[in-house]
């Protein structure tokens, strides 16, 4: 299985036999609840703002930096959509791109100090959590937010219609159908594959198993736009770290800066985009959670976000040293740790053993990916 899938799909392809024993132990325990459409459903969207959060520091670890203020970040974006759109009646589209905009503005801020200034991104991002949150704390009085715009409300409560969802999943399931082919003779031409049908068809397959869970879930009564969101920038953020120059250059910065800057890639500018990017999720998840709330929270929204997300991206297959990790597994992940909150939820655990097989699991994955680096080091 190894040799058919590939090392990186093998990889993958393991966390999810492993998300799959933990719904099979769940639906049992449960009496047949956890496999629910209905459940599901609210699985997906209990992890999307974990999701969202996750793909950003998947790009950031895989250059070698952390990110420990997204959860502040996040509820300052918050803050601020909510405070204009409850407070002074602007546009629910114009507080959007407000709040985007504050969220580059952060990006951009920390990605100067750690680029320019030459600050570890550990202890940058570690006082923007501070600092940002309690800018949030000052903007409100500690007070909350609400209620939203039924317009931004929406984002998190609305679905879109199952006829409507399934289509867009065919056309999805298509596109990708051709990039994987244009990739895969593009690859033979080169003499990296033997066989276009074969490469083809071990890239489609999870794609294909995934468009057929989404067609059944989304046959109840359709798919939550919050999750198609995520679905959105993951797709996204894969084709920008799979499909572009950029991307590359970000792999090869984690794996040898040194390398990478004797090789023509100018490592600050890279890294400083990096964090630009990292700017924009803080302003599409802050709405987000705004939204799922319906308001903004300054003391608790976004709180310990920072480590769920680093802790998916890692679960994922992210390295902490650099150079290797996948928007893909980073999403595993965090339905890997989402199905876990959810399962014990379902059985009434009570929370604090939650966290401990939460704890668990992301001890394991680092020493697993450990494990795997003194392998390959052989």
């Amino acid at each position: 299985m190894r040799r058919w899938l590939g090392r990186d799909a093998f990889r993958n392809s393991t966390l999810l036999f492993v998300v799959a024993a933990i719904w099979i132990f769940f639906q049992v325990m449960t009496e047949g609840t956890f496999l629910t459409q209905r459940n599901l459903v609210l699985l997906a969207l209990q992890t999307s703002i974990v999701s969202l959060a996750a793909i950003s520091a998947v790009m950031l670890i895989v250059t070698r930096n952390f990110d420990l203020s997204v959860g502040s970040a996040v509820a300052l974006v918050g803050v601020v959509v909510a405070v204009l759109t409850v407070k002074h009646d602007v546009h629910p589209a114009l507080a959007v791109a407000a709040g985007l905009g504050v969220g580059v503005a952060m990006g951009a801020w920390q990605g100067l100090w750690v680029t320019k200034m030459g600050v570890s991104s550990f202890i940058v991002t570690l006082a923007g959590m501070l600092y940002f949150r309690g800018l949030s704390m000052i903007a409100t009085d500690g007070s909350t937010i609400a209620p939203l715009p039924d317009a931004l409300a929406d984002l998190a409560t609305g679905f879109m219609a199952p006829g409507r969802a399934i289509a867009l999943c065919a056309l999805a399931l298509v596109v990708l159908a051709a990039f994987q082919v244009t990739g895969a003779r593009r690859a033979h031409a080169l003499g990296v594959v033997e066989r276009v049908g074969p490469a083809v068809a071990r890239a489609f397959l999870p794609f294909v198993i995934g468009a057929a869970a989404f067609a059944w879930l989304a046959s109840r009564q359709g798919i939550p736009y919050l999750v198609l969101l995520v679905a959105g920038a993951a797709i996204a953020a894969e084709i920008v770290m799979r499909r572009t120059p950029f991307g590359v250059q970000l792999y090869a910065i984690g794996g040898n800066p040194e390398a990478a800057r004797l090789s023509g890639i100018r490592v600050a500018r890279v890294v400083f985009i990096d964090f630009l990017i990292a700017g924009l999720a803080y302003g599409v998840t802050g709405v987000a959670l705004t939204a799922r709330v319906g308001g903004a929270v300054a003391g608790s929204a976004g709180l310990f976000l920072e480590l769920d997300a680093i802790s998916a991206a890692i679960i994922g297959g992210t390295s902490l040293t650099g150079g290797r990790g996948r928007v893909f597994g980073a999403l595993v992940g965090a339905l890997l740790m989402g199905s876990l909150n959810n399962g014990m939820s379902l059985m009434n655990v009570p929370t604090f053993y939650q966290e401990t097989a939460r704890g668990v699991v992301l001890l394991l994955a680092v020493a697993a990916d450990q494990l795997r680096r003194r392998r390959g080091a052989r």
